[in-house]
């Protein structure tokens, strides 16, 4: 599971497989030992011991830009971010086209808020090695740009539910959707069905469509989406009687009333 950076700052590692493929043309057998021996120890959570190996190839060889990147991931997971942003650049400086190396440097300068370099990074990466969390990142920039519909569209490769239950995310989906008059209604449904557990954000949007939209039936259906697969909630019953009440269908009111009662 991801962890996103707006929950805690997060650099990503080379797996134990991604170091056997990328040691294949180092020059010395020492480097390609100690390399995996990083890799091992890092898998282990001794993230001290496997600095010290990945420092040591590097006294062998100053250019192995593995070594520099796995070495900068664990100084910025450390706590020291210049050290790990100065390893990183260096990094890419051996080799422009490290997917790994671009991503981190986007985290990197994501979580110091300078989004424009975060954006370009992260724009570099190839598109079968980008994840939920780098979709996560482009499209909050893009809010934060005011460029709603670019960043909605990169919302949509979000597809790990769990992103919709942060907060800071949906909220600012929401903005998004504030901002934009023409949505398919399957965007929508999309969202009610990433949504359905959630009871905070489900009254969000269930407002969002009543108040900005002036579509109660939408409105409605978000609801009854979530008690059709949680159990029967009070505020969410509630906000049903509510648009009941001001459409005045007092069948329906007096039905979900009911719910409560029961």
């Amino acid at each position: 599971m991801w962890k996103y950076l707006f929950l805690v700052f997060m650099l990503s590692g080379c797996s134990n497989n991604k170091v056997v493929k990328t040691t294949k043309n180092l020059e010395t057998k020492n480097e390609k030992y100690l390399l995996l021996k990083g890799a091992n120890l890092y898998s282990l959570g001794k993230k001290s011991e496997a600095l010290e190996t990945y420092k040591e190839i590097l006294q062998i060889n100053s250019k192995n830009s593995v070594a520099l990147r796995e070495k900068a991931i664990i100084e910025g997971q450390l706590g020291d971010t210049i050290q790990a942003e100065k390893d990183l650049n260096s990094a890419l400086a051996l080799n422009p086209k490290d997917n790994l190396t671009l991503k981190n440097l986007g985290y990197l300068n994501f979580e110091k808020r300078n989004y424009n370099k975060s954006s370009k990074y992260l724009k570099s990466v190839s598109k079968d090695f980008m994840n939920d969390q780098d979709y996560f990142i482009l499209g909050y920039i893009e809010f934060l740009n005011g460029n709603y519909l670019n960043s909605l569209k990169y919302y949509e490769y979000v597809e790990n539910d769990e992103i919709f239950n942060n907060s800071l995310f949906f909220d600012s989906y929401l903005n998004n959707l504030k901002r934009i008059e023409n949505l398919k209604k399957d965007s929508y449904l999309k969202i009610e069905d990433k949504i359905r557990y959630n009871k905070i954000n489900t009254i969000k949007l269930s407002n969002f469509y009543s108040s900005s939209l002036e579509k109660d039936d939408y409105s409605e259906r978000v609801l009854k989406n979530y008690l059709a697969y949680n159990e029967i909630d009070k505020d969410i019953v509630e906000e049903l009687i509510n648009i009941y009440y001001k459409n005045g269908d007092k069948v329906k009111e007096k039905k979900a009333l009911n719910l409560i009662l029961n």
